[in-house]
């Protein structure tokens, strides 16, 4: 099993029933986002992720990041407060008023 971690960017899909999801993750060390699966429960974009699990190659959808578990914490660095902010998780604050704060 593998420990990979970075900020969420982006929530491709989330299903509110059973919580499985699909994000994207900017890492350190990889060019580009990594699409993460599995159980996520309030993830929101912007938070940093700490995730152990393996990668696969899915026949569809290419490498991903299947998760075990993980854990997550507020973001640190300005681009990851500003990507929280403006997720629209906070009423009135959106991207472009995020970027002003």
């Amino acid at each position: 099993m593998e420990t990979v971690s970075g900020a969420v960017e982006r929530i491709t899909y989330q299903n509110e029933e059973n919580g499985y999801g699909v994000i994207k993750v900017r890492v350190k060390g990889f060019s580009g986002l990594i699409t993460f699966t599995g159980k996520f429960i309030g993830v929101n974009v912007g938070t940093v992720i700490e995730a152990k699990g393996n990668f696969t190659i899915d026949k569809k959808f290419g490498k991903q990041f299947k998760v075990k578990e993980y854990k997550e914490s507020l973001p640190a660095s300005i681009y990851g407060i500003e990507k929280y902010l403006g997720s629209g998780l906070i009423e009135g604050i959106g991207p472009k008023f995020a970027k002003k704060l």
